[in-house]
């Protein structure tokens, strides 16, 4: 007796990733693409089922009978067979094993209306090879001849005298399949064509869910007369989870925050992983692949988790790349992506863990057999590989040894990579084309690395000229001579260290210079000199307009640094090195130009725009400050050291005085909150964009303000934390 319990599959409408299915090379299995989404196994089961329950008799491989005639009596009966395995040959040739299994397709597959077009495409690619096809390898009979004789064979004994098939014992006349050896086998294929259908789709579920999810809800911003009710539901999305803070680490340092926002989106990230691991579910036992329900469940979900950590692969590369599309199909910031990325992979890891723990768990009575294996050996090697990159990722040793968390997080992940692949090839070769998502993930981080090349080609090598800003040299400036980019850059120096391949991410602060006569004209009150005591009070800077002559400009991107360690540390030891100059020129390479975070289009919808710096965070506002076409824009800045406010007023003299009101704060926290009131209290129309780039706290505390404060104002707020983070 047997039990069937299953449950509904889900509804599956996912189609837009099936183009990579057809443009990727694989073998000759059934379809393209991944089992259940372009490629099948058992079609038809009750086919297949038929061979399954023959296949492992003995046959004399003998095409003929004695008087070469296929109708002699003398052909119905048992004779010894050699021990040796079937061979290919024998299954295109046997007589016996071709009219056992036309019998066997006729009499079960009538029950299941199957097409007699299916039923002779199998008969021509599968019996020779099982459930992977092989138009190649066709038998010496067609089916419809096959089954001509076996009745005439049939005929001449009577149907009641007709021997049965016996599994694993010689088959050398025609013969019949019982009714329980063809369900044990069919009810087990019927069982694991379900359950790798299920793995298929559920996997193209996962992979393109976590990207489109988010392109469908940043498709809200577009919906007409949504200004300030959208407006008031970004801010209020925007506070942190819990607590008050998102950029600043939480839990004992050791991670961050996310937004009200960005844990919906993770929320929803888990609940898919967790019921598409597990749903949906078919049950069908006993069978000849396992004979309980536990085994089933720990088998299904076993395989499944693994699947699913594959198709991780898509999401996980594609958000931690620099040059990822969504950033600007969705507006969402890059620091949201990386966050995202990190929440992708923890999904990825568990599943990897789970996969081997269950699998490990369904092997054990084989596993002295089994882990001997290369399949085996890389599947714990790729499992291992992602599961070392958690702790070497942590925020701790990413901020005190970044160099080394870029360095082993990128080696561990190609590790992981191509261990998956290998343990796949071992298993299955290309028949049941999971490694479609190594495909992908291989060819985003490929396509990556190679978009990078071409935009550090676009600039070439240069040379950086480093000075100091202050007299300690905690702040450098970088000029590039004849190179005009915007944004944020990633900045390689190779004669710095053996470490070539270092970089790291800059905001630039202009993109072209002027001479002085340029800005003639150009007048600061109240500067930052009267400011230089930490009791002083803020001072406000009014600029009048320079009078710039096209004929000065020229390219040249300056960059503002803070030296904190690795790269920056080591211009700064280069640059005390240079002794009393405290000059140096060094060779570069520019990788640029990037967007960290396109929210920064939004701003166009404001009339009126707050921006607040701190520190070297003045680079990040700048450019928004001169590209922005509103009527208003007051500028905050709180900073430290003097020196720094002398190194950036030659920015500030080529800005429009007219609509821009400009407050330095040297030495003293700034106010933010009342800032913000200030501003919010103001009777204008029109959006007010509010823009922060300087430390973290300074920034949580802005972000906690306006997410209060924004769905209690009278006019559209849109807030911009213009970080850069990793």
């Amino acid at each position: 007796m047997y039990a069937r319990k299953s449950t509904r599959h889900i509804g599956f409408g996912w189609t837009l990733l099936l183009y990579l299915f057809f443009v990727l090379p694989f073998a000759a299995a059934d379809g393209q693409g991944i089992i259940g989404v372009g490629k099948w196994q058992f079609k038809p089961p009750c086919a297949h089922a038929c061979r399954r329950s023959i296949e492992k008799c003995k046959l004399v491989c003998d095409s003929k009978r004695p008087n070469n005639t296929f109708t002699s009596n003398s052909y119905i009966r048992r004779r010894d067979i050699p021990p040796s395995p079937n061979t290919v040959e024998c299954y295109l040739e046997d007589a016996a094993y071709l009219r056992t299994v036309a019998l066997c397709i006729e009499r079960y597959c009538a029950a299941d209306d199957v097409p007699a077009s299916a039923i002779e495409e199998y008969w021509e690619g599968h019996l020779a090879t099982g459930y992977v096809g092989d138009w190649s390898l066709k038998p010496i009979m067609s089916y419809h001849r096959a089954l001509k004789y076996a009745h005439e064979d049939m005929d001449e004994v009577g149907e009641e005298n007709m021997p049965f098939m016996m599994v694993m014992q010689p088959l050398n006349v025609t013969s019949l399949v019982k009714e329980e050896d063809y369900r044990s086998y069919v009810d087990g294929l019927y069982w694991f064509d379900g359950l790798q259908i299920g793995h298929g789709r559920n996997a193209v579920a996962i992979a393109v869910s976590s990207v489109f999810i988010p392109v469908l809800l940043s498709l809200i911003r577009f919906l007409p007369g949504r200004s300030l009710w959208y407006s008031r539901l970004e801010n209020v999305l925007d506070k942190p989870l819990l607590g008050q803070r998102h950029r600043t680490p939480t839990m004992a340092n050791l991670g961050i925050m996310p937004t009200r926002g960005q844990a919906l989106y993770i929320a929803y990230l888990l609940a898919t992983q967790i019921f598409l691991a597990i749903f949906p579910l078919t049950l069908i036992y006993p069978n000849f692949l396992t004979q309980t329900k536990s085994q089933q469940i720990i088998f299904s979900i076993g395989e499944r988790t693994g699947v699913l950590s594959m198709a991780d692969f898509v999401a996980l590369f594609l958000f931690s790349s620099r040059n990822n599309i969504l950033l600007w199909l969705t507006n969402w910031r890059h620091s949201t992506f990386i966050l995202l990325h990190r929440w992708i992979a923890y999904c990825l890891i568990f599943q990897a863990c789970v996969h081997s723990v269950l699998m490990l768990v369904a092997f054990y009575a084989f596993h002295a057999g089994e882990s001997q294996k290369d399949y085996w050996i890389w599947g714990i090697v790729a499992t291992l590989a992602f599961v070392v990159i958690w702790p070497a990722s942590l925020l701790p040793v990413r901020q005190k040894t970044y160099e080394f968390f870029l360095i082993f997080h990128q080696v561990f992940s190609a590790l992981g990579l191509i261990a998956t692949f290998l343990h796949l090839y071992e298993f299955s070769q290309y028949n049941w084309g999971y490694e479609i998502w190594v495909y992908i993930g291989g060819t985003i981080w490929f396509g990556d690395r190679l978009l990078r090349v071409l935009r550090m080609a676009s600039v070439g090598w240069k040379k950086a000229v480093v000075s100091a800003v202050d007299e300690n040299a905690e702040y450098l400036r970088v000029d590039l001579d004849g190179v005009a980019v915007h944004g944020n850059v990633y900045l390689y120096f190779p004669t710095l260290s053996w470490r070539v391949w270092e970089n790291h991410p800059y905001s630039v602060l202009s993109s072209f210079s002027g001479s002085p006569e340029s800005m003639k004209g150009a007048s600061i009150e109240g500067g930052p000199e009267t400011s230089e005591k930490s009791s002083s009070p803020s001072s406000s800077t009014s600029l009048s307009s320079a009078s710039d002559s096209g004929s000065n400009i020229r390219p040249r991107t300056t960059i503002l640094l803070r030296v904190r360690s690795g790269q920056t540390k080591l211009l700064a030891n280069r640059l005390a090195a240079a002794g009393t100059s405290r000059r140096i020129s060094i060779p570069v390479i520019v990788e640029a130009s990037y967007h960290a975070n396109p929210a920064t289009r939004d701003l166009a919808h404001c009339s009126s725009l707050l921006c607040i710096a701190g520190g070297v965070g003045i680079t990040g506002v700048l450019p928004i400050v001169r590209s922005f076409g509103g009527v208003r824009v007051r500028l905050v800045w709180g900073v430290r050291s003097p020196s720094l406010v002398d190194a950036v007023k030659p920015e500030f003299l080529r800005l429009d005085s007219k609509r821009l009101e400009i407050q330095t704060s040297v030495g003293q926290r700034l106010r933010v909150v009342d800032i913000l009131k200030e501003e919010l209290s103001k009777d204008e129309k029109g959006g007010l964009g509010v823009v922060i780039c300087g430390p973290a706290g300074m920034a949580d505390g802005i972000r906690v303000a306006v997410a209060e404060l924004g769905p209690r104002a009278r006019r559209p707020v849109v807030f911009v934390d213009e970080a850069f983070s990793w």
